[in-house]
């Protein structure tokens, strides 16, 4: 059975990429997800899309809220596979945009 999945695009901190990028892979890291795959925008080097997964979904919601709360990264889309909850992501895009307002 496929573990749950998480496709993510994020905009990073232009002033310190890879501060911004180490962040995020640290807080993967941490929230339990592995990395299936990384790509960074090669004309525009701030723009980076992963695709993680995780053995439950809630591990991925955790991870989408630490770093939309993270420093000067940006949820540009977040995509859960078919069998994450998206109850659970309307959540998270509501609490995304009251942190950034």
């Amino acid at each position: 059975m496929p573990l749950p999945t998480l496709q993510l695009a994020l905009r990073l901190d232009r002033a310190d990429v890879f501060g911004s990028l180490e962040w995020v892979l640290a807080s993967a890291r941490r929230t339990g997800l592995a990395l299936r795959q990384l790509q960074v925008d090669s004309e525009r080097g701030h723009m980076v899309n992963l695709c993680c997964e995780a053995p439950a979904a809630d591990l991925l919601h955790l991870f989408v809220r630490r770093v939309g709360y993270g420093v000067e990264v940006e949820v540009v889309d977040a995509e859960f596979s078919d069998d994450v909850d998206m109850l659970l992501v309307g959540c998270v895009e509501v609490e995304a945009e009251a942190a950034h307002a």
